[in-house]
């Protein structure tokens, strides 16, 4: 088998070029075939495994978002609710949002 196939070829390159460029546009098509084939089963796979993560990380997602109370801009800004980490004096809402404005505002002057 193996001799056939170097006979093969060289069969080949004694054809005109024309019909040695359908030989490689021929091989070409073949090939991208299978690498096309390998590809979409990867993606499948892929997609599998991720359809099979989400609910338990939609799962955990929601006990996380459930845990931590969450608190809007207009509670932090009306009831004087302190902002920072515990390094920093605490300051309220609006003392933290006059801060930053004026950091703001001097930076651009």
């Amino acid at each position: 088998m193996f001799d056939s196939v170097w006979e093969k070829i060289e069969k080949i390159r004694e054809e005109p070029e024309h019909v040695r460029m359908r030989y490689v546009l021929i091989c070409l098509c073949v090939s991208m075939a299978i690498i096309f084939g390998i590809w979409l089963l990867s993606v499948k796979e892929n997609f599998q495994g991720i359809a099979r993560d989400v609910p338990s990380v939609t799962k955990k997602g929601k006990d996380a978002l459930s845990q931590t109370p969450s608190t809007s801009l207009n509670d932090l800004l009306g009831k004087d609710i302190p902002l920072g980490t515990t390094e920093q004096k605490e300051k309220t809402g609006t003392e933290y949002f006059n801060e930053q404005f004026q950091e703001r505002t001097q930076e651009k002057n």
